[in-house]
């Protein structure tokens, strides 16, 4: 995956290590954050997934994936911890579009992102904040 960054005004960027740590200790609302790909294929496609909802439920209804690319050389591939993500909102793509049910009906929804990316990136400013 070749990311494009020319939308990238103010970006996060994060070693692996921070990301796991801030989205271990993050649920909203009973749903939850976690690493969803293995760092060492990252390496190769060029993005980690994450996941929000629920690490055991397949149904896309109710958990979404979606790829942060990794900016940086591909020499990490020993050291995924020190990988280093782009978190920003231009930068992130859903593995599959977001669903939801509407009178019976199942409708696609793009509000998801928010509830995906706003609540991460709130935490890693807090961590960011906290260290100074």
């Amino acid at each position: 995956m070749d990311a494009d960054f020319s939308e990238v005004e103010i970006g996060i960027a994060v070693n692996l290590q921070t990301l796991r740590e801030v989205l271990k200790g993050l649920s909203v609302s009973g749903r939850r954050f976690w690493i969803a790909s293995d760092p060492h294929d990252a390496v190769e496609v060029g993005s980690l997934t994450i996941g929000h909802g629920d690490p055991k439920c397949t149904d896309p209804l109710n958990t979404l994936y979606y790829r942060v690319p990794i900016v940086g050389n591909g020499e990490w591939t020993e050291r995924t911890d020190s990988l280093i993500l782009m978190f920003d909102p231009s930068t992130a793509t859903a593995e599959s579009p977001d669903y939801y049910f509407e009178n019976g009906r199942v409708m696609q929804d793009s509000s998801d992102f928010c509830s995906f990316y706003q609540p991460v990136e709130r935490a890693l400013i807090a961590r960011l904040q906290a260290r100074n």
